[in-house]
């Protein structure tokens, strides 16, 4: 067994995480279904409640009401047992999407409350999932391989929810952020008068690192109105109130609903900046993809020392391996240098596809080390025609920030080295603008500001881009950079001084050069102030949840 971890992998998630299994607190199922029956409540009709997927039953325990006719769809037979168990309502023993096909058209309900499971696109029954896929299908919505089980059934519960009827629903936060839910956060936008997001600074889940929401949605005639709350945890939620002031959403399906955080004055601050078209793209100066994928870091990722120990150095090629090992503008052959000396991982096993590994006895000994260890048998490495060659290892003009800590940087390259996929890599399409002028304008606040907005954070209270969204991050100009800009930015990065070396590009670029006034940027550096500790708060959150 020894030897079977010396080159290991990531473990495989549990049961409950692949089935989604990850049943609601009480505090919450509570103040989701009085949110959910308010309208209801004085009625002389029983109001009719369906819970999509009930589990054990912690939902329907709220919906113990002789007033109420309550309808509960469960897939995995032991729980479904369990809820029967409770007396509440008919319980159906069935695939929802194979109950919701076989229902009358034109079925709705007062009210539907749940906690959609959470399963990844390839994690998912292929029968279930087609089912579940054909919904969003018939509703407009083109789903991807990215797409997860509880998109579908929120479009049901809203195909299932008569108008002006309310739907309550624990959700995670990737809702508000991620691009395989963009489609539906605008189904949402058109189809619904009100909704309301309510979050948590604590993690409701921390086993699984996973933030979730509460989705409160009043089925109508869109475009919603918007409203938010933020409480510590769920402990607070005696009743659900939410009284912030309401703004009108945007039909834009770039927006990501993060930012209706934001009070009104700055979400309008905000989509001005954006309507004026002051910045650029990143992508029209560059192009970002993912840094190398080898399949197994622990073999193919080594110190400078290591490779020489075993006499493989020739073989390998420089590398950035993590983000904390690039400082400044520009990432150059000194900084390097001081990376190999304090014995980090610098090296990259390099072997071009076509060389004979057994004519060199050292070469021949590290891989067939590797395959005693297992480091051929991981899926990128299997699918390739020889494991032990790692493909797409061009040296790119830059590296860009993939997890994001406190702010997205770009860094020139000007070494020959490559990185893994824990750092973007940028490609230069545009010979006029160089990598550390590129590097210089993205460090502003709007720029950001933007990133904060645009980009998504998870529980541990990291900000990531993907490259897509690299390239739609918005600079000012990068032409406009002169030299004595980059060195002066360059050397106050190297001091720490990260603040004062994106005021210094404020001046410069953003008041100077563009004319940007003092309030806007005062309006964004409050945007990013928001968006940032919202995100950070996540991070202490989740480590005192441990």
């Amino acid at each position: 067994m020894e030897m079977m971890s010396k080159y290991s992998s990531k473990a495989r998630p549990d049961v409950d995480k692949l089935r989604g299994g990850y049943y609601t607190p009480k505090k919450i199922a509570s103040a989701l279904v009085e949110w959910a029956l308010a309208p209801t409540a004085g009625v002389k009709y029983k109001a009719s409640v369906l819970e999509p997927s009930c589990g054990d039953g912690a939902i329907l325990r709220e919906l113990k009401n002789p007033n109420l006719d309550v309808v509960g769809v469960e897939l995995v037979e032991e729980e479904a047992q369990k809820a029967e168990n409770l007396g509440i309502g008919r319980i159906v023993h069935e695939d929802f999407f194979v109950w919701e096909a076989q229902q009358e058209r034109g079925l709705k309900f007062d009210a539907v409350v749940g906690n959609p499971p959470y399963i990844r696109f390839g994690n998912w029954d292929i029968e279930s999932r087609e089912r579940a896929l054909q919904i969003m299908v018939r509703n407009g919505l083109a789903p991807s391989k990215l797409t997860n089980a509880w998109v579908p059934f929120v479009v049901a519960a809203v195909n299932l929810t008569r108008p002006g009827g309310r739907i309550a629903l624990v959700l995670p936060a990737e809702l508000l952020q991620v691009g395989y839910a963009s489609q539906l956060r605008d189904y949402l936008i058109q189809n619904c008068s009100e909704i309301s997001i309510v979050s948590f600074k604590k993690l409701v889940f921390p086993e699984v690192l996973q933030e979730v929401i509460l989705l409160l949605l009043e089925v109508g005639q869109g475009p919603a109105q918007f409203r938010t709350a933020e409480i510590d945890d769920a402990a607070q939620l005696e009743h659900l109130y939410i009284d912030g002031e309401a703004v009108r959403a945007s039909l834009d399906q770039n927006e990501k609903w993060t930012f209706y955080y934001l009070q009104a004055h700055y979400i309008k601050t905000l989509r001005d900046f954006l309507d004026s078209k002051r910045f650029k793209k990143v992508g029209e100066y560059a192009k970002v993809n993912v840094g190398v994928v080898t399949g197994r870091n622990a073999f193919f990722c080594m110190t400078k020392e290591q490779s020489v120990e075993l006499e493989i150095e020739k073989w390998t090629m420089p590398l950035v391996a993590r983000s904390a090992h690039l400082d400044g503008v520009s990432f150059t052959d000194e900084d390097l240098a001081a990376n190999e000396l304090e014995n980090i991982n610098t090296r990259l096993l390099a072997i071009p596809p076509e060389t004979d590994i057994y004519s060199n006895k050292a070469l021949a000994a590290y891989i067939s080390d590797g395959e005693r260890s297992g480091a051929h048998t991981g899926y990128k490495t299997r699918i390739r025609k020889q494991w032990w060659s790692v493909p797409s290892i061009s040296v790119p003009d830059g590296f860009m920030l993939r997890q994001i800590s406190t702010l997205p940087r770009i860094f020139a390259n000007k070494t020959l080295a490559t990185s893994t996929d824990t750092v973007h890599r940028v490609f230069l399409t545009q010979t006029r603008v160089s990598a550390s002028q590129l590097a210089t304008a993205a460090l502003n606040t709007i720029t950001c500001a933007l990133a904060e907005v645009y980009g998504r954070s998870y529980g541990g209270g990291i900000l990531e881009l993907e490259p897509s969204e690299c390239v739609d991050l918005l600079i000012p100009n990068p032409e406009s950079v002169k030299g004595n800009l980059i060195d002066e930015v360059d050397d106050l990065l190297r001091q720490g001084s990260v603040s004062e070396a994106r005021h210094l590009v404020d001046e410069h670029l953003l008041i100077s050069q563009l004319g940007i006034s003092q309030n806007v940027l005062a309006d964004f550096e409050e945007i990013l102030r928001t968006m940032q500790g919202r995100r950070l708060n996540r991070n202490r959150s989740s480590r005192l949840n441990k």
